[in-house]
């Protein structure tokens, strides 16, 4: 089928724009969650040996980082089509608030995969002795978890936007987009909590239970967007 001709107030459209937001929905814990899971430990040293037994998994969680940037790129795109009529201000905040997230996450990335390069550089191992060369590793880590929160506040304000806009227009449910509004905020909460306060329990609890409100609200509209693709306008006298 030929997308180029299709108006972003198709069925078509908002089905393509669904199936790339449930992409990033099963892509992004690949990488965010389980790869990291499987090697960064408790342990500097046991972090740094899981990396290099493991570089083959850790360069799978790269390449899904990569696609994610691209699907990330498209559908920022289609959204701001999608709602530009709806709300122009709104709109474009939410479509700057998520490429600032994107250029935050391709920072990251590069952090992300300098510990592996240290480990592997002849030079910084003749350098460093393995107990540096492990804090290093953990260093980065570290930087790149901090980095993670970061870019979350930038999606957290795309989401408020975005779910304003859900809210707003007629061809969107407004349920979804209320849950986005609201849960969003879990992401901003969660970022200033790790990064300014080191971690609040009870902030902690209710950044937890905001995410899950956002998380039902994402997924339901990318669902909704897949099955119904957008309402059609109805002509009003």
């Amino acid at each position: 089928m030929n997308f180029s001709n299709i108006s972003p107030d198709s069925k078509p459209y908002g089905r393509l724009a669904g199936i790339f937001y449930l992409l990033i929905a099963f892509i992004g814990p690949f990488s965010i969650m389980y790869v990291p899971s499987e090697i960064i430990s408790d342990q500097a040293a046991e972090t740094a040996q899981n990396l290099l037994e493991k570089a083959s998994l850790f360069h799978w969680g790269v390449g899904a980082d990569i696609l994610t940037f691209a699907i990330e790129i498209a559908l920022t795109s289609m959204l701001f089509q999608m709602f530009k009529k709806v709300n122009g201000t709104w709109a474009t905040i939410a479509t700057y608030a998520r490429f600032a997230m994107i250029v935050i996450m391709g920072i990251n990335l590069l952090v992300y995969i300098t510990p592996l390069l240290i480990l592997q550089n002849p030079d910084m191992l003749s350098a460093f002795n393995s107990e540096q060369l492990n804090s290093l590793v953990e260093l980065f880590f570290n930087i790149h978890a901090k980095g993670i929160l970061v870019w979350g506040i930038f999606f957290g304000i795309h989401l408020v936007f975005l779910g304003l806009l859900v809210q707003e227009s007629p061809q969107h449910p407004s349920l979804l987009g209320r849950l986005m509004v609201i849960g969003s905020k879990g992401y901003i909460l969660e970022a200033i909590n790790e990064i300014c306060f080191s971690g609040n329990e009870t902030v902690g609890l209710i950044a937890d239970i905001l995410l899950a409100v956002v998380i039902v609200g994402e997924l339901g509209f990318a669902i909704w967007l897949v099955v119904k693709g957008i309402k059609p306008k109805t002509n009003t006298l």
